[in-house]
């Protein structure tokens, strides 16, 4: 059977948690956990975290319950973890450059999981922690950051200050990215959805045109290259960058639901759906972002099955 990638927000990892402890959040979900187990411990399913997994753990209070969700976390996800959209980014970047100036070569798609917690941050933090430990290279950090239980021990060290500052500068944080988006999205109300996205377009032009440089330069191609494929062909490009394309459709079908204000939390579910659409098999998520991915023509795009319970996933458990 051919290994695949099944990806669950952070509540469906404690609905997991939930029915694995003999608490089931629904009397359906009681058999999900021996069913994954079954086909982990054979290698036939991977349940990748992502750094975002953690940190939406660690901002819980009771220590009981961060102490439960992390040994599921341990258990289930072997330890693999999803890399960081700043590191994927601009290969991505990069293959799509390629791809729309020079199709006789495609790059490799970028690495995507590893083993270990470190694997999920930034390179420019990894390098960091060299610098500020007594390890001497990032091989043995690495190492050590995959062994069994690792990532338990990482998840579950008291250290409450930290816990509570860290709560409150997210809070604030996702709070304001909601009142700045509400305000973005009553600007383009009046206008068409194709204005919408050209404009998220431009945005991405000018918030990683170092990237694009760097991407152009690496061909002999200039930024003016870039802005003379016009509208159809900038389209097209962004189109083939994928985190970018699911950041994108996501946002606008999110800012484009009229009823629905954007909530706080909404960035970090993006946050989580922009690598794991592209590159899982699987996405089990609330039933607002499986519509989305649906309506938008993701889920098809990307040859990615959608769910929003867990046991839906019995389907593809046995398949």
């Amino acid at each position: 059977m051919t290994l695949r990638h099944v990806f669950l927000d952070q509540n469906h990892w404690i609905y997991l948690a939930k029915a694995y402890w003999g608490d089931a959040h629904k009397p359906r979900h009681k058999s999900v956990p021996a069913k994954l187990l079954d086909q982990i411990d054979r290698g036939d399913i991977r349940i990748p975290l992502n750094t975002l997994h953690a940190i939406e753990l660690l901002r819980s209070e009771q220590p009981d319950r961060r102490r439960r969700l992390a040994m599921i976390f341990e258990r289930f996800s072997r330890g693999w973890f999803v890399a960081p959209w700043t590191d994927v980014l601009p290969i991505e970047i990069h293959r799509a450059v390629i791809q729309t100036f020079d199709s006789s070569h495609t790059p490799p798609v970028p690495e995507i999981f590893g083993r270990g917690f470190l694997y999920g941050i930034p390179t420019k933090v990894r390098n960091n922690l060299i610098r500020e430990s007594m390890v001497k290279n990032m091989d043995s950090l690495t190492r050590l950051a995959a062994q069994p239980t690792a990532l338990f021990d990482m998840l579950t060290t008291q250290n409450e200050m930290l816990r509570a500052r860290q709560k409150e500068r997210i809070l604030e944080l996702n709070l304001r990215d909601a009142q700045s988006a509400e305000q973005l999205r009553a600007v383009r109300k009046p206008y068409a959805k194709d204005i919408h996205r050209r404009a998220q377009f431009a945005g991405y032009t000018y918030q990683f045109q170092d990237q694009i440089r760097l991407a152009l330069g690496s061909i002999g191609r200039t930024l003016d290259d870039f802005r003379a494929l016009g509208l159809e062909g900038l389209t097209r490009f962004w189109s083939q960058v994928p985190s970018l394309d699911v950041d994108c459709e996501l946002t606008l079908y999110r800012d484009r639901q009229w009823s629905r204000k954007v909530q706080p939390n909404d960035f970090t579910d993006i946050g989580h759906l922009v690598l794991a659409v592209p590159y899982c098999d699987a996405v089990v998520v609330e039933r607002f972002w499986a519509r989305a991915l649906q309506e938008t023509g993701l889920a098809e795009k990307y040859h990615i099955a959608v769910f929003s319970d867990l046991e839906e996933l019995s389907a593809l458990l046995v398949s």
